[in-house]
């Protein structure tokens, strides 16, 4: 399940001419001060892609919106 929501992910930020760095300031706006803590969060994420694992929930909402998707087509496309 992980793998697929990050190889939809991949395709969806491609779609959209946006990096996953991009991505994950609009994420992470608000929640940061310093590069370091950015680096520390960006750093999280891309664990989380290296592992096959789906992020916590509450990115996943927050990435739906931003994105302006549906949550199945995290899941769904291919």
């Amino acid at each position: 399940m992980g793998e697929r929501f990050w190889d939809n992910l991949t395709l969806i930020l491609i779609e959209k001419e946006m990096t996953l760095v991009a991505l994950c300031r609009r994420l992470f706006q608000g929640q940061y001060v310093y590069p370091s803590e950015f680096k520390r969060l960006y750093q999280t994420v891309r664990h989380y892609k290296s592992e096959k694992r789906i992020p916590q929930s509450q990115w996943v909402e927050q990435i739906v919106c931003i994105l302006d998707l549906d949550y199945e087509d995290l899941f769904r496309r291919l």
